[in-house]
């Protein structure tokens, strides 16, 4: 298997032989590799660690760029074992790799190390005109070096300014040039993380077209999708510059739950500090304390951060009155600001010996590099003298072997050839048919199942429709039985005691009420007719309407009322036209016509009105398409004005009819469906002690 890994990897990554030269050219040539950084690992294993070739060294450096991809960074030995092979072979490009990735290595803590070998990376990308190169290098910098109040070595603020500008106006001419996509990410980059105190401030338009632009290279280039969380960091920069916080948390909080992005302690610091900003120091708490503990783990010679982070710990701690553990923090930060001076004062030590060694390392690989020219041009010499030798004796061979033999071997090896040549197109084109074959049989079997699944999937969603249509019509009789049957209970102690009293004008009164009782059951129980045989349970069914002239069906029940408002001494009116048709389900108009007098009259007391009447209009916008209303005023004590917004928001579509609330009964909910479904539209206006107006608009 690890052979087969390797032929893999030789061949279609790194392309070995005499095609490796123009494989490896420029920085962007590493990139996929690198994004395959788990198979570059296997093939490690799969090659001697003292093997001295050329694409063990592209192989090293495709390994530690992917390793800085995912924040692991590259050891000394490391380094030293690509800076030998890219020696040996005279590689620029692996030389100004090595010094690329040492000086991401050292950005975090050795600032003035890093910078000096992001500037030698940047010199030898130049000489190779390696463009994605020296924009990586201009990109880094300008990162680095664009603080708010900047200053670096012996360089000034004026110089670092400058120094910036010069980097930035490169960077922009070399990556609007490029046609490669990690040039353009690069630049769409640098100016999400523009500083206002270098270059102009740029608008949140602008922002979110950059960040969109980037966005979309990395949907396009997945070898490139390490660089997400470098894109979100980036935006996040900007709306800092801009001191809009509620973005910034937005992006941060986004980078933690991002499915693509390894979310490391710099993205908690950032989060805990955009907390600070908007002062809830409960939230900077949590956050800082596990940017803390991760640090340790991923970090732990970054003691500046480490020490910046305790401050910023223990100041919340302090805010939110929690003592002993701001001074715990406190001593934390101390134990780490005492570590720095002391690594300070060894890191200049070092610094000295490194550029001594530097220049020593520079010195040897020219000596090494006359010495191995010198032996190639003794080697070429000896080389030119075989070769001629050769040839003289191949002449004299030639003259002596016969050439008719010479001949018959050809042809014989040419037979040969053929035959192996065909033989394993016939074996290629078999396996071509099996391979055709299997395909077939699996996107049938994929095509069954998912049938299958679709089918099921409709079917759960069904019985689940009606699951929900049953239980609410259980919810609505067991509602709206419940006070007839609880006021029968009622009446039978109440007749009797009566009747032993002798009291006929109170036992007319309780026949009375029996009789109004009598009169709601019915309706309920028409209602729950009307409810039962059709669909109005499970709304999305929609209800096929016919042509109907409405007028006969809206006298009979008029003719039917008339003798109860009669009885409650009640004026019942209507104005119908001669004839009305409607395209409508007549049994659904029925029944909310009839709940709709129903409460008119149950509302309505003696000496009251009640008004039918029904007219005709035309929409403003489509003429052509005309409206039936149908009005029912009367002058009850009208509705409450809590219950009268509730009834409004039901039949504007805008809430769920649900029963008890606010009243609202199985009448009303079967109005609600019967609108709903036939696409009408009922309004409802009311006021305490004046009475109520329900209006039904249809399409005729």
């Amino acid at each position: 298997m690890k052979y087969a890994v390797l032929f893999i990897f030789s061949v279609c990554v790194f392309r070995v032989g005499h095609t490796q030269n123009k494989s490896f050219t420029s920085f962007r040539d590493y990139l996929v590799p690198a994004s395959r950084l788990d198979s570059l690992r296997k093939v490690e294993q799969s090659i001697s660690p003292n093997s001295q070739s050329r694409q063990y060294l592209h192989l090293l450096i495709a390994i530690e760029l992917g390793k800085s991809h995912q924040d692991d960074s590259i050891t000394a030995q490391q380094y030293n074992k690509i800076v030998q092979l890219a020696t040996r072979h005279k590689s620029i490009l692996g030389l100004a790799m090595a010094n690329y990735l040492m000086g991401l290595y050292n950005s975090s803590w050795q600032e003035e190390v890093a910078y000096e070998q992001m500037m030698k990376a940047q010199s030898l990308f130049t000489q190779l005109k390696d463009t994605s190169g020296i924009v990586q290098c201009l990109g880094w910098s300008l990162r680095q070096f664009t603080q708010d109040d900047p200053s670096y070595g012996s360089l000034g603020k004026k110089d670092l300014l400058k120094m910036n500008q010069e980097n930035f106006a490169k960077l922009v001419a070399l990556s609007k040039k490029s046609r490669h996509a990690i040039d353009r990410f690069t630049y769409y980059r640098i100016v999400l993380n523009i500083r206002p105190p270098f270059f102009q401030e740029i608008t949140e338009t602008q922002q979110m077209e950059a960040f969109r632009a980037a966005s979309e290279i990395l949907d396009k280039n997945p070898h490139l999708a390490y660089l997400r969380k470098a894109l979100y960091r980036a935006a996040q920069q900007g709306y800092l510059n801009s001191k809009k916080f509620d973005k910034l948390l937005e992006l941060g909080l986004k980078i933690l739950n991002h499915p693509e992005i390894k979310a490391t302690y710099p993205d908690y610091r950032n989060v805990a500090n955009t907390y600070t900003h908007i002062k809830k120091y409960d939230s900077v708490i949590v956050y800082m304390e596990e940017a803390i503990r991760r640090a340790k783990i991923e970090d732990p010679k970054n003691l500046r951060a480490l020490r910046g982070m305790n401050r910023r710990l223990k100041n919340a701690y302090f805010e939110v009155r929690k003592w002993e553990k701001g001074i715990k923090a406190y001593d934390e930060y101390d134990k780490y600001n005492n570590l720095v001076r002391d690594n300070d004062r060894r890191l200049a030590v070092y610094e000295i010996k490194e550029k001594y060694s530097f220049t020593e390392k520079e010195a040897e690989l020219k000596r090494i590099s006359l010495e191995k020219q010198v032996a190639e041009s003794r080697n070429q010499l000896l080389k030119a003298q075989y070769e001629a030798e050769k040839r003289e004796a191949a002449l004299k061979n030639l003259a002596l072997e016969n050439q008719a033999t010479e001949s018959k071997t050809k042809l014989l090896q040419s037979k040969i050839e053929v035959q192996k040549k065909e033989s394993a197109i016939r074996l290629a084109e078999s396996q071509k048919q099996l391979l055709v074959g299997g395909l077939l049989v699996a996107l049938g079997l994929i095509g069954t199942i998912l049938v299958f699944s679709i089918k099921l999937r409709k079917t759960n969603t069904k019985l689940l429709e009606l699951q929900q249509g049953r239980d609410k019509f259980y919810t609505i009789i067991a509602h709206d039985l419940r006070t007839p049957i609880n006021s029968l209970n009622d009446m039978g102690v109440v007749l009797q005691h009566l009747i032993q009293e002798g009291k006929k004008q109170e036992l007319d009164k309780v026949i009375q009420q029996i009789e109004n009782m009598r009169q709601k059951t019915q309706l309920l129980l028409n209602n729950l007719f009307e409810w039962g045989k059709s669909q109005y349970f499970t709304p999305e069914v929609e209800e096929a309407g016919q042509p109907t002239d409405v007028v006969p069906l809206l006298r009979e029940l008029y003719q039917t009322y008339l003798p109860f408002a009669e009885a409650k001494k009640i004026v019942m009116v209507a104005e119908l036209p001669s004839r009305s048709a409607l395209s409508v389900a007549p049994g659904g108009l029925l029944m909310t016509v009839r709940n709709l007098l129903d409460n008119a009259l149950k509302n309505t007391p003696a000496g009251g009105n009640i008004k039918i009447e029904m007219s005709g209009s035309s929409s403003a916008d489509s003429p052509s398409q005309s409206f039936s209303k149908l009005t029912i005023t009367d002058t009850g004590k009208g509705i409450a004005p809590d219950q009268l917004y509730y009834l409004q928001q039901v039949f504007a579509g805008k809430l769920k009819p649900e029963v008890g609330v606010h009243g609202l009964g199985l009448g009303m909910v079967l109005s609600h469906h019967f609108v709903q479904k036939n696409k009408a539209e009922l309004t409802v206006q009311s006021e305490l002690g004046k009475g109520t107006c329900f209006q039904l608009t249809l399409k005729t």
